[in-house]
């Protein structure tokens, strides 16, 4: 089961390492539009 998974996860790491470090910069950014949206129309 492991070798039958292999070759997908060689082909997914890239991916799930890009969406993660996605991730880690769209959660600062969101949350500072958010924070700046908020006391922007306030």
């Amino acid at each position: 089961m492991l070798n039958a998974l292999s070759p997908l996860n060689t082909v997914s790491a890239p991916r799930s390492v890009a969406a993660a470090w996605a991730n880690s910069v769209q959660t600062p950014v969101s949350f500072y539009f958010g924070y700046w949206f908020s006391h922007w129309r306030a």
